[in-house]
């Protein structure tokens, strides 16, 4: 029988915390100390290397250091005169130099900062707005639907005069700074709110990692809505960088390839569903010929994938794998080995970071045995501060930490083990775990062994219910053109690799998966689509 679980909140157990014989990566304390600066001041140190290099950049503008921050402050200015103090503006802007500029100048203005994205469904923007009840909006063009909140268009938030931003108090790091949505894979879209700390930490430690500088082109494939792409663009400014603002769903991959090829990018982010659409392009290895950094933020990169791109990147090129999510950034990171091998079908997600504590916990709230999976929980000043609900700040699922000021707990729902050389394995997730008749089921070891076909560029698996139960839907992306005889070939993987409990009832074959925003596979389509 399970022990009891543990009295009270089991996460106030000091005896849950620390996961042993993990190897924690090195801290960096400048990091830590340069994270409580202003945002002004990092952009002007970015700035500082040169202000008419070129800061932004997109297929069809440009803008430099000294137009960022004479834009950022105007819109500060436009903001600060629209929306009281302590009240919050919504950016719903597209992803261009400019619409950059006027983002950073609500988050100058220091007003709490609802980032949402222009390309969502119309739908899911509306129930997003009417949810963040903000008491202002700032738009690049109209939206197709009616809000009760004044509007800022961004043309006559830039059109005023040059003059320096002052802030109208103290500068806080730890206070709400910005709230970004969840990508809306398990239904209805949360808002999550930050501090600057927070996203100014990862943004920092990024380009620390990555040691980026003023002579770097720095692009990433997430958008500048979610919180991960804010830092991506962040990190390249405030050491001085070009930064290109790019997206697949809008330049589409051979238009985004010639344009990391004619930005000569050197350092880039990008999920594993971009890079396999980008990898058919035959000038994908001339495009990224200058690449020295490679990141991949994904729960589970694939060893195939791994094995297909590496001779398409120049030998010196640096793999990085990262563990991250909305409410909790950095939580993992590090170099894939060129020599990486394994029996797991994908690779470790990184060494765990100095900067959170860690625990493994089962089903009853206790630790579990090294080596043995369990759901993640951490605590640390960089979780985020709680959830944007009804026009305030809810922190019901990131509570404060007794006796820590500023530091909060995270259940992060992934279930993780830790390998014996410290690196973290994620092997799926809590609420994706299926009970049929009895046997449970993780859907990414499915996944898993369908992207282990070279004919296949992406799988997913999700559930239904049915008559009979619940049902299991697979859906991979293939560029096969006899999908029947593929279908067939991962019929006899799958019956090779698991018992008859775990296979799909049925296994559809399509051009290309669809992607949320943040370029993670959009589940909540798919499993429409079984309907």
């Amino acid at each position: 029988m399970p022990a009891d679980p543990l009295p009270g909140n089991p996460l106030d157990n000091e005896t849950i915390w620390g996961v042993a014989g993990a190897t924690i990566a090195a801290s960096c304390p400048e990091v830590d100390a340069l994270s409580t600066r202003s945002l002004l001041d990092l952009l002007r140190a970015g700035a500082a290397h040169d202000p008419t290099a070129i800061a932004l950049v997109s297929q069809t503008s440009s803008l430099r250091y000294e137009d960022i921050l004479g834009l950022a402050q105007r819109a500060a200015f436009a903001v600060a005169q629209l929306v009281p103090l302590g009240q919050a503006v919504a950016c719903v802007l597209p992803r261009t130099p400019e619409a950059m500029a006027g983002l950073l100048g609500c988050l100058l203005a220091g007003r709490l900062c609802l980032v949402l994205d222009l390309a969502q469904p119309v739908d899911r923007l509306a129930v997003a707005l009417a949810d963040a009840a903000p008491a202002a909006l700032m738009l690049a063009e109209p939206l197709p639907f009616e809000t009760t909140a004044p509007v800022l268009m961004l043309r006559d938030a830039m059109a005023g005069p040059d003059r320096d931003w002052h802030p109208e108090h103290d500068w806080d790091p730890d206070a709400p700074f910005a709230v970004y949505f969840t990508s809306g894979s398990s239904g209805r879209p949360k808002g999550i709110v930050v501090s600057a700390r927070y996203i100014f930490h990862r943004a920092l430690a990024m380009a620390q990692y990555y040691a980026i500088t003023e002579r770097d082109c720095v692009f990433h494939a997430v958008a500048s809505t979610t919180s991960n792409g804010l830092a991506c663009v962040l990190g390249g400014l405030f050491r001085g960088a070009r930064v290109l603002l790019a997206a697949v769903a809008r330049e589409g991959a051979g238009a985004l390839v010639r344009l990391i090829e004619r930005e000569t990018v050197t350092c880039a982010t990008i999920p594993p569903p971009v890079l396999r659409l980008l990898f058919q392009l035959e000038r994908a290895r001339f495009a990224f010929r200058a690449l020295r950094t490679l990141r991949i933020g994904s729960t589970g990169l694939s060893r195939a994938d791994l094995a297909a791109w590496r001779p398409l990147l120049p030998a010196d090129c640096e793999i990085w794998h990262n563990y991250a999510s909305t409410e909790a950034q950095n939580v993992a990171d590090g170099i894939v080995p060129a020599d990486d091998t394994g029996e797991e079908p994908t690779v470790a997600a990184g060494l765990l970071q100095p900067w959170h504590d860690y625990a493994l916990l089962g089903e009853d709230d206790r630790p579990v045995p090294f080596g043995e999976p369990g759901e993640l929980v951490l605590r640390s000043r960089y979780v985020a501060l709680g959830e944007w609900q009804d026009g305030r700040l809810v922190s019901s699922r990131m509570p404060p930490v007794p006796d820590r000021p500023g530091w909060r707990y995270f259940r992060t729902g992934d279930l993780v083990r830790i390998q014996p050389d410290g690196m973290l394995r994620v092997v799926g997730r809590v609420d994706r775990q299926i009970t049929i008749n009895g046997i449970r089921v993780e859907p990414a070891e499915i996944e898993a062994i369908l992207r282990s076909d070279p004919a296949v560029t992406d799988a997913a698996v999700v559930a239904k219910p049915s008559a009979n139960g619940t049902t299991l839907h697979a859906f991979v992306s293939s560029t096969e053109v006899d999908r029947t005889a593929l279908v067939a070939a991962l019929g006899r993987r799958l019956a090779a690799a698991l018992p008859m409990s775990h296979r799909p009832a049925n296994l559809a074959v399509l051009q290309s998966l669809p992607l949320l925003a943040n370029g993670k596979t959009d589940l909540v389509e798919l499993a429409n689509r079984t309907t």
